[in-house]
């Protein structure tokens, strides 16, 4: 299947371990393991040269546009690239020819990438640790899916012609992968999705696995730009959505969840710490007393991830439930001074970045406003009024009579097209209108 715009492709990736080498045959896993480690050491050592001959190469142009007041001929920058591949040719020698350009690329397109913060002195130049994955391309001569029985097979040209063997074999691991995982693979192969740059790397259990990156052409989806979900991150709710033509609402009631395991990991966070704090530990011994610490404080981060994946598919489906074209949110930076929220305490950005990606995958627009004032503001009537609130979560208005939930309350208002500029002009008025009532009684 052609694949018609670049611009309209969704990128993706799908981690699998290997299995067992299959090709050639009755080939050895340590023979296999002993090509990939090297093949790998060689691309750190290829990324890390390649991306300081870039740095040296910009500090040269600058040199030659502040001594002649003019870039050095555009032809000049091609003949360096070609002297990076060679000498990084030249460093990884049992490499695959395919991986050293695609490495020479990768430090390339990081070095340009960063370079602008490099020049401002907000960061040094990248560098690469052991371990980095070989970089595959897909296509002939590079990396390849195929099925045979119900069984994935995975190939790639891992060392060049002068070693044997060029090219390896492996068996997935797909015995116990979700039908859906599979499908993917069976897209790849027949050609609906478009394979990418495949990555091997091995995990801190010794494991190799590939990283399989593919793009498929994005679903023409047409929302109605008119609704709009207003999200509130509220109080006494971790989040709360409202629609702008109609009552529609989702509400999410887990705080006393997510409090009480707070709790838990607190306390028993508090308690390690607290014995560590006599401990005449040092070094490694200490190191390992604080493993104990570390596993809750993943447990955590775990908890927050499923949460928040949780959270925002409800939310684009709330949206797509009711054909919204928009979801607006109040601004990040906003949650930043305000920890008060039932998710203040957790990576609230990890939220935000979530929510966009998903909602992009759906075709709706996330927007991001000034919220301020919205808690404080009538749904109903649009009166901006301190005193409409009988508790933390609860909303009366001392104007119309209104009363629901604040959170809810606060969605509704988010919800509104240009509801910035509402409560801008109803708080300069009430500005006005106590200017006037303090001439008067001056």
């Amino acid at each position: 299947m052609a694949i018609p715009n670049e611009r309209k492709l969704i990128t993706a990736q799908i981690r699998l371990y290997l299995h067992r080498p299959v090709e050639p045959e009755k080939m050895a896993w340590t023979e296999a393991d002993r090509i990939l480690r090297d093949v790998s050491y060689e691309t750190v050592l290829g990324l890390n040269h390649a991306i300081t001959e870039c740095h040296v190469y910009e500090r040269s142009r600058e040199r030659h546009w502040r001594e002649t007041g003019e870039n050095p001929p555009v032809g000049e920058r091609g003949k360096t690239y070609n002297r990076i591949y060679a000498e990084v040719r030249g460093i990884m020698k049992t490499a695959a020819s395919r991986i050293a350009s695609l490495t020479v690329r990768t430090a390339v397109m990081k070095y340009q990438k960063s370079m602008q913060n490099i020049h401002s002195l907000k960061q040094s130049v990248p560098s690469y640790r052991l371990g980095h994955p070989v970089l595959l391309r897909a296509g002939s001569g590079g990396a390849g899916i195929w099925c045979d029985h119900g069984n994935y097979f995975f190939r790639g040209t891992f060392q060049n012609r002068d070693y044997n063997p060029a090219r390896i074999a492996f068996l997935l691991d797909t015995f116990r992968l979700e039908k859906s995982r599979k499908t993917i693979l069976d897209r790849i192969i027949a050609g609906e999705y478009r394979l990418g740059v495949c990555q091997v790397a091995r995990d801190r259990r010794r494991r190799w696995f590939v990283r399989i990156a593919y793009s498929f052409a994005r679903p023409e989806i047409r929302r109605d730009p008119s609704v709009c979900v207003g999200i509130s991150l509220g109080l006494a709710h971790p989040f709360c959505c409202a629609l702008n033509n109609g009552r529609g609402r989702l509400d999410c009631n887990e705080a006393p969840l997510i409090e009480r395991f707070r709790r838990q990991i607190g306390k028993r966070i508090s308690g390690l710490k607290s014995g560590l704090k006599f401990s005449s530990r040092g070094g490694h011994g200490r190191t390992k007393s604080l493993a104990p610490v570390l596993r809750l404080s993943g447990k955590e981060k775990n908890f927050r991830d499923t949460k928040y994946h949780q959270y925002t598919s409800r939310i684009v489906e709330f949206a797509v439930k009711h054909n919204a074209g928009l979801i607006r949110i109040e601004k990040f930076e906003e949650f930043q001074a305000d920890r008060k929220v039932i998710l203040g305490d957790w990576a609230i950005a990890d939220f935000y970045g979530k929510l966009n990606y998903k909602a992009k995958l759906a075709g709706i627009e996330v927007l991001e406003i000034n919220g301020r004032n919205a808690g404080r503001r009538c749904s109903e009537c649009g009166r901006i009024d301190t005193a409409g609130r009988t508790g933390q979560a609860d909303f009366l208005c001392t104007s119309c009579g209104y009363s629901a939930h604040r959170d809810y309350n606060t969605a509704r208002n988010v919800a509104i097209p240009g509801i910035e500029k509402l409560i801008g002009d109803e708080v300069a008025g009430m500005g006005r209108a106590e200017r006037e009532a303090g001439s008067l009684q001056g």
